[in-house]
């Protein structure tokens, strides 16, 4: 797996994005600071594609889901910041591999295409979980292509299952590929948080951050479903989907960092993939 030059866990709140967050942007600067280095050593490993999973695009109970266009766009409008627009080609020669592996995992991955997302009345753009990490990447100078994930309401094995089919594509293709995916911890950290206050939300933050820093998929299999229900969290499946991609992987933690001023817990987490164990 010479070509998969890293991996990473990256939030999304658009806040994140100075012209959005403006003056708040202080209050997460240590996210800010810890996903603009993620981003650059990243770029380092000079990716041609980017494979991103994220929660917000159009999720399906029964299925994962993937982007199927020439070029996907979007942009910040929603958030107060219309002028703040990214676009990217997609590569469908990795998506064609990943259909493929998919269908030998048994993993049931719906293709968006223009008529499928008109039929579902879904919008074929980056969502704002795949807008915020890829600004960042594009500012580190990322201009490659992307492949657009979208999470499913899956099991957590299959969610990593979906990522080790992943990984399987990125070994048949000839070209570097990076994978993030995004995603927000408890929604539910102090009083006033966006999902309400919950005590066991810090905790939940704790659990996952400190598997994620081992990259260890059992302390997290293991996690006491109590607590991630009482956590409102959104990043858990991509979380286990990241940890797929990496799954018999040789994979060292070199960054990590996190933090909850708004109530939503932004965990940063970057790892390097040497190789097979």
């Amino acid at each position: 797996m010479d070509n998969l030059v890293g991996c990473a866990l990256m939030p999304h709140p658009p806040i994140m994005v100075p012209e959005v967050g403006k003056n708040e942007l202080d209050q997460v600067k240590a996210t800010v600071s810890a996903v603009t280095q993620a981003a650059e050593l990243l770029r380092e490993g000079n990716p041609q594609t980017v494979v991103i999973i994220t929660p917000h695009g159009p999720v399906f109970e029964d299925s994962v889901t993937v982007s199927i266009h020439p070029r996907l766009k979007g942009n910040m409008a929603q958030f107060g910041a219309p002028d703040v627009t990214l676009g990217f080609e997609t590569d469908n020669l990795l998506i064609k591999h990943i259909i493929r592996s998919c269908q030998r995992l048994g993993i049931n991955l719906q293709e968006l295409t223009d008529d499928i997302a008109k039929n579902y009345r879904v919008a074929l753009r980056l969502d704002h979980g795949a807008f915020v990490p890829l600004y960042y990447l594009s500012k580190a100078g990322f201009k490659g292509q992307i492949v657009h994930l979208t999470m499913g309401i899956l099991p957590y094995e299959e969610m990593y299952t979906f990522g080790k089919a992943v990984q399987a594509a990125i070994g048949n293709v000839d070209k570097r590929v990076a994978v993030i995916a995004s995603g927000d911890l408890s929604h539910r950290l102090i009083p006033g948080a966006p999902a309400g206050y919950s005590p066991k939300g810090a905790e939940f933050d704790r659990q996952v951050v400190e598997a994620l820093k081992r990259i260890d998929v059992k302390a997290l299999l293991n996690m006491d479903r109590n607590l991630i229900e009482e956590a409102g969290e959104c990043g858990l499946r991509p979380i286990f989907f990241l940890l797929g991609v990496m799954g018999g992987l040789d994979a060292e933690t070199i960054l990590s960092s996190y933090e909850g001023p708004f109530g939503v817990g932004y965990a940063v987490t970057l790892y390097k993939v040497k190789g097979k164990k």
